[in-house]
């Protein structure tokens, strides 16, 4: 592991806080191990205050869409409600179009993504069956048009299809 990577992973370790910090600090260190992993900081001087990544996100029925999931997000805490987290959203859908993506999708706050643009997802989450909260499931097109009719279920990246990281039952909608 890189010092870079290791920042990122202390980041998203105190972004998240003592309970969820742990569970999503090794995610973000296994999505950096990936090769098509995209991670974007944004900096106050020379600190890393905020962090996001983007890993390849799969339409079964539709391969050839280039998708993205958005997870994890992260801001340092002294540094939350002050646009850190739009900055990094917005400087994923800039690089994202630079490579000519169709979509991002997130599972997250559904209010605080609307916000940005983010809209209800027409293709399934992996896992779909076990997300009470399908409001959270959001998906924001970067190429417009590009997603008229796609529908169908998606697999994501190999270290977040897991069931539990799906399962909205135990959170706030």
């Amino acid at each position: 592991m890189t010092s870079k990577e290791q920042r990122i992973r202390n980041l998203h370790l105190e972004a998240f806080g003592d309970t969820e910090g742990p569970i999503v600090s090794e995610l973000a260190g296994a999505f950096l191990s990936l090769p098509d992993s995209i991670s974007i900081c944004v900096e106050r001087g020379d600190k890393e205050i905020g962090n996001i990544i983007f890993t390849p996100f799969h339409l079964i029925d539709h391969p050839d869409k280039v998708c993205f999931l958005l997870a994890p997000l992260g801001v340092l805490p002294e540094f939350q409600r002050q646009g850190v987290g739009a900055e990094l959203i917005a400087k994923g859908i800039a690089h994202l179009k630079s490579l000519d993506a169709d979509a991002i999708f997130v599972l997250g706050h559904p209010r605080y993504y609307a916000l940005r643009g983010f809209e209800p997802a027409r293709v399934l989450s992996p896992y779909h069956e076990v997300m009470t909260h399908h409001e959270a499931w959001k998906m924001l097109e970067i190429k417009p048009g590009s997603m008229s009719g796609a529908g169908g279920t998606s697999m994501a990246a190999k270290p977040i299809m897991k069931r539990e990281f799906w399962d909205t039952s135990g959170r706030p909608s």
